[in-house]
C-alpha cells in the first residue's frame, strides 16, 4: 500500500477545508449559545407565570373562589350530561318501525328486541300467506334498517291463517335518531 498518498494529503493545506471547518465550529457555538438564551428565558417566564398566579390567588375574594368551583361543577355536569345524550340508544324507534312497515291483515303475537344482537323476534298471525309474503317483501326492501330477515316457522292454523316465526337481523342506525 502506498502511504506515500496520504503523507502528501495531511501536509497538504487545504483552503476550503478550514473554511467548512471553522464555519460548522461557529454554527456549533451559535446553536448552544442560542439554547442556553431560549432555556433562561423559558425558566424566567415560568417563574413570572407562577408568581403571577400566586398573586391572583391572593387578590381573589372568596366569593370569586366559590363561583369559579360552582361555574368548575356545572361545566362537569354539562359534559357529564352530553355524554350521556351522545350514547344514549333510542328502542322507541323499533316500535315506530314495526308499526310502520306493519300490513293491516298481519299482527303480531309476541315481540322481542335484542339490542346486543341487533334483533327482533317476531311472533305472529297473517290472514294467509299472500300477505305473510308481502309483510316479508316489505322488510325487505327497508334496507336502511334491516340486515337480514329470516322466517324460522310459518303454519296453518285450524282457523285457516297463517302462523308465523321471523327474526329481523337490523343494523344500528336503528336505534339511533328518528325513524321518518
Amino acid at each position: 500500500m502506498n502511504f506515500n498518498l496520504v503523507e502528501q494529503l495531511r501536509s497538504h493545506k487545504f483552503g476550503v477545508m478550514n473554511i467548512i471547518f471553522y464555519f460548522l465550529f461557529a454554527l456549533l457555538a451559535t446553536v448552544v449559545i442560542c439554547y442556553v438564551i431560549f432555556s433562561y428565558k423559558i425558566t424566567a417566564m415560568n417563574q413570572d407565570i407562577s408568581s403571577l398566579d400566586e398573586k391572583m390567588l391572593v387578590y381573589a375574594s372568596t366569593e370569586q373562589k366559590t363561583a369559579e368551583k360552582e361555574v368548575l361543577s356545572y361545566k362537569k355536569m354539562v359534559d357529564d350530561f352530553i355524554d350521556i345524550i351522545n350514547n344514549h340508544r333510542i328502542s322507541s324507534n323499533v316500535f315506530t318501525f314495526i308499526e310502520q312497515k306493519t300490513l293491516p291483515n298481519v299482527w303480531y303475537v309476541s315481540f322481542s328486541v335484542s339490542e346486543t344482537k341487533k334483533e327482533i323476534n317476531l311472533l305472529g298471525e297473517a290472514q294467509n300467506m299472500e300477505a305473510l309474503s308481502n309483510q316479508i317483501k316489505i322488510f325487505e326492501t327497508s334496507k336502511d334498517y334491516v340486515n337480514n330477515i329470516t322466517v324460522l316457522n310459518s303454519q296453518i292454523t285450524p282457523q285457516k291463517r297463517i302462523r308465523f316465526t321471523l327474526s329481523l337481523s337490523l343494523k344500528p342506525e336503528i336505534f339511533k335518531g328518528t325513524i321518518l
